[in-house]
């Protein structure tokens, strides 16, 4: 079965009108669940593939409380302030000096991604897995950048990491 594009166009168009009437606190609900139902369901295929994406992380190396302050406070700040924040507010105001470029406004999203993805590199399962992650909080930044502005997107990507990492630290720490 093809997808037509007027369909998946309509699909786009209908959830972003049910976005748009959310305010901040329940689209961070719902951004949090779509990034969680993402986690979980890399986890199923992994663990299907039987692909152990945990290896080399040293996480088990941290005692529980160093590794819930680092992983649901301190790297969804930082990370959010260098992945999402600085790289795409820099290229996008190096594409506004650039108005005659024919560079797309989601180079800098695509590009935090790979750097987000990089920095990860425990080992390159994890890479994979935390490209698509960094897309996802690129693609969240943008959208809420456009409604509620620069700091209010910077707020909505530090909280979703913030409870996507809690939801792993827990995941970590009980298995």
């Amino acid at each position: 079965m093809v997808v037509d594009r007027d369909f998946y166009f309509d699909v786009m168009r209908k959830v972003k009108e049910l976005l748009d009437k959310l305010n901040f606190a329940p689209l961070c609900l719902v951004f949090t669940l779509l990034v969680l139902c993402f986690s979980v369901l890399v986890s199923i295929l992994f663990t299907l593939l039987e692909i152990d994406v945990m290896v080399n992380t040293q996480f088990d190396e941290l005692s529980p409380l160093a590794l819930f302050f680092g992983a649901v406070f301190l790297a969804p700040v930082f990370e959010t302030f260098i992945f999402q924040f600085a790289l795409i507010e820099f290229g996008l105001k190096g594409l506004e000096r650039l108005k005659k470029s024919k560079i797309h406004w989601f180079v800098p999203g695509l590009l935090s991604a790979v750097l987000f993805g990089l920095a990860h590199q425990y080992n390159w399962n994890y890479v994979f897995i935390t490209f698509f992650m960094g897309l996802l909080l690129a693609v969240i930044y943008y959208y809420t950048r456009k409604r509620f502005g620069v700091s209010m997107a910077f707020v909505m990507c530090a909280v979703v990491h913030g409870l996507n990492n809690l939801v792993a630290f827990f995941g970590q720490v009980l298995s």
